[in-house]
């Protein structure tokens, strides 16, 4: 048994014998994986958003010392330990979000490939719990909202307009579009005055910085669409709603960090 994809396993299967829904079980398992991640990322939503209600008095620092590089960097680790903040913890999330997908997606494939005649009973057998084992004649259903959670984007969009294009286009643009909103609710927050602005706008590598946070807030939501379009539906179901959970947690946390002045 691997002990990191065994886990992803029975959970679909063991939530697809209690509802008979496999795409419903994606999501339900979706749900059940953030809620045990939550104490783990909880923190890191919380530190970042602080970071990003910093960010005046970090545009004050950078106003402050100008180009002494040094200085600056001393003045906004001391502003960070005073704040309790710790800036690189931010990158928390993402990591997991990755880590656990790729496990997802080991299990995914897995499952479907049996379910498709590409894969083997055994293997199967081998991750499963005991009261969850099956036998040669198991098939998943594979069928959601009418469509084929085998199917990538690529194959369903070449076939020829349908009403089988709803849930492709719903899940991956969707997918991106989530992905936007999620960088959107991570960026500094923009209200700053003239002179700050004025002196920043000075620093080229701050000019920089700056352009590569707006060039990944677009480029990550174009990454996701086109690595999409030859991911499975069952995997950009996972995608889609694992994103929208990440949103919500992270306005759930802004919500409740905002402090008096934010108000």
């Amino acid at each position: 048994m691997n002990l990191f994809i065994a886990p992803f396993v029975n959970a679909l299967f063991g939530v697809y014998y209690l509802i008979g829904d496999f795409g419903l079980s994606i999501i339900i398992v979706t749900i059940v994986i953030r809620l045990i991640l939550l104490p783990l990322v909880m923190p890191s939503l919380k530190s970042a958003q602080k970071i990003r209600e910093l960010q005046p008095k970090l545009n004050k620092l950078k106003e402050k010392f100008g180009s002494d590089k040094k200085a600056l960097a001393t003045a906004q680790m001391e502003l960070y330990k005073i704040e309790g903040v710790n800036p690189m913890s931010g990158c928390l999330p993402q990591i997991l979000q990755i880590a656990v997908l790729l496990l997802f997606f080991s299990a995914f494939n897995m499952v479907t490939n049996f379910s498709s005649g590409k894969g083997s009973l055994d293997q199967v057998n081998a991750q499963l719990i005991q009261s969850f084992k099956i036998d040669q004649s198991f098939k998943f259903d594979l069928n959601f909202l009418g469509s084929n959670l085998l199917q990538t984007p690529a194959k369903i969009f070449t076939q020829g307009f349908s009403v089988g294009w709803i849930l492709p286009f719903i899940l991956l643009v969707g997918s991106g579009a989530l992905q936007f909103w999620s960088a959107k609710l991570m960026m500094p927050a923009p209200k700053v005055s003239e002179s700050i602005v004025k002196e920043t706008n000075k620093d080229k590598e701050d000019d920089m910085m700056a352009a590569m946070r707006t060039q990944s807030t677009y480029f990550m939501p174009l990454m996701t669409i086109f690595i999409g379009w030859n991911f499975s539906l069952g995997l950009l179901l996972y995608w889609f709603t694992t994103s929208g959970l990440m949103i919500v947690q992270q306005l759930v946390v802004n919500k409740m960090n905002k402090t008096p002045q934010s108000r």
